[in-house]
């Protein structure tokens, strides 16, 4: 008799645990009353600065002529044009938001840190065709659907 009572006094004691766990909490008060959002900050406006070619050399406005010229022989064997065919649209240093080179790809992970680098526009038959670099190294096609806008231009 005595383990019997030990039973209903356990018992009762975690039906009445359980019963007021998973009862519902109805606040007196709206945890949004009283808020207030924070003004959004002013932020400074950013002006562009010229990308150094190298430590301590001079800037540098545009990727190197034969940078260029390597990505229209590129763009023209991909195509099956001539390189006359290819026109230059855009060629300009930029500042790239993370490894990636504004160009990222599925499933990869690339470091959150900005890079210095060069973006190349260029045209064929109407067409407008992306390459994208960093300041050391051969310029990459990044095909429309993968191609982002750098952080500075």
């Amino acid at each position: 008799m005595n383990g019997w009572r030990w039973f209903w006094i356990f018992g009762i004691g975690f039906l009445g645990i359980g019963w007021g766990a998973c009862a519902p909490a109805s606040p007196a008060v709206s945890p949004m009353e009283g808020f207030s959002p924070l003004p959004a900050p002013v932020l400074p406006t950013l002006t562009p600065t010229p990308v150094p070619a190298s430590p301590g050399g001079p800037p540098m406005e545009s990727p190197p002529g034969e940078i260029v010229e390597q990505a229209r022989r590129d763009l023209a064997g991909r195509l099956g044009v001539p390189v006359e065919e290819i026109r230059v649209v855009e060629a300009r240093a930029v500042l790239w938001p993370d490894t990636s080179l504004g160009c990222p790809e599925p499933d990869r992970a690339y470091a959150q840190v900005l890079t210095p680098g060069f973006r190349v526009v260029l045209e064929a038959r109407g067409q407008r065709y992306a390459y994208h670099g960093r300041l050391e190294g051969p310029l990459v096609f990044c095909p429309s659907e993968r191609a982002r806008e750098p952080v500075m231009e």
